[in-house]
């Protein structure tokens, strides 16, 4: 099927009509902000007892920012103690909560078919991202130097948890959780909201988020628009529990010589991804939806039906560079106020 022609764009997310407004039954919104990763959080609780809904904040706050330290990667903390006894070819003792959370990255790597790969961290240092200053613009790795990396290259497989310990063969693993902690984030957020009884909610990471429940008898409503413009380019609804992240190319970048190299790599070729701009997934929690942006962006649209159909997707839209987009039939029954016209994608 030919790809229809498209204003050229990019996909960010935004919340719209998120006015603090009463209801007949006196729930309120109720809006707080954290910075974690790099990335300013908005929670915004939809409810009738403040005291409550602070309580629950408070937690919130607590979680978040004990989890900036614990799951950095490559500032001291918890992983980089991880990554150094790894790299060092010694077992380390993780938590019940880490042995969890490192198996369903194993999980989500292995379901992505190796397109979501959080053991190269080490190839993300050589390239220059393990930074907060953007644009970089030193000299990017040499060929040989990538595929020395390569030859060796690390994956999720080359972990090995026995009980509570983490061991690997391979030295050249640097767990690096950029790719989804962000999404571990919002869950972990949005089930202390629920453990303290709250049913209307929505956590915001930069654009990603996880919604519960509505906004009284409205539902939460995000808008896709082109980037550094007010323009909206389509609307949908948020129904439920549901998460809606974006993975993109556009905001963080290496650039030399009037080349820019995006800050995804794609762990099969040891460079940037190049076709994809955006990818957004749509699905049932956010460390899952935070994976699956990633790896959807890095498998591109030739690799998209089989990476989707592995991950149990049903709900994504991909930009490419040429500003054309890729999308299930599904998420373009969610759009409203749209004029996006993307080619169909079947998953099987």
């Amino acid at each position: 099927m030919k790809i229809e022609n498209v204003t050229r764009i990019s996909v960010l997310v935004l919340f719209i009509n998120l006015i603090v407004a009463c209801s007949s039954n006196q729930d309120k919104l109720i809006k707080k902000q954290y910075f974690i990763f790099g990335t300013i959080i908005d929670v915004l609780v939809w409810h009738d007892d403040e005291n409550l809904v602070n309580q629950a904040l408070s937690e919130v706050e607590t979680e978040l920012n004990g989890m900036h330290s614990q799951w950095h990667a490559w500032k001291d903390g918890r992983l980089h103690e991880i990554n150094k006894s790894l790299r060092a070819g010694q077992s380390f003792e993780l938590t019940d909560e880490e042995v969890q959370f490192i198996q369903t990255t194993q999980l989500l790597s292995k379901q992505s078919l190796g397109n979501f790969n959080p053991a190269i961290g080490e190839l993300i240092h050589l390239w220059g991202f393990h930074t907060d200053d953007y644009p970089i613009t030193e000299p990017p790795p040499s060929e040989p130097e990538v595929n020395n990396f390569l030859a060796q290259m690390p994956d999720m497989n080359d972990i090995v948890i026995n009980g509570n310990r983490i061991s690997s063969s391979n030295q050249r693993i640097w767990l690096d959780y950029g790719g989804v902690a962000k999404g571990y984030a919002i869950d972990k957020a949005i089930n202390i909201l629920k453990n303290h009884g709250i049913k209307n909610a929505i956590v915001n990471a930069g654009g990603d988020l996880r919604s519960i429940g509505s906004k009284g008898d409205k539902n939460w409503k995000v808008a896709i628009r082109k980037p550094n413009s007010k323009d909206v380019l389509a609307v949908i609804k948020v129904i439920g529990d549901e998460s809606m992240f974006t993975s993109g190319n556009y905001e963080r970048y290496h650039e030399f010589n009037g080349k820019r190299y995006a800050h995804i790599i794609d762990p099969n070729t040891g460079y940037g991804v190049e076709e994809i701009v955006s990818a957004t997934v749509i699905t049932n929690n956010g460390t899952k939806a935070d994976a699956a942006a990633t790896a959807m962006i890095v498998a591109g649209s030739k690799k998209a039906a089989g990476v989707a159909q592995s991950m149990g997707l049903d709900q994504f839209l991909l930009i490419n560079e040429d500003g054309k987009c890729l999308a299930t039939s599904k998420m373009m029954g969610r759009l409203i106020q749209s004029d996006l016209q993307c080619e169909i994608l079947k998953i099987n």
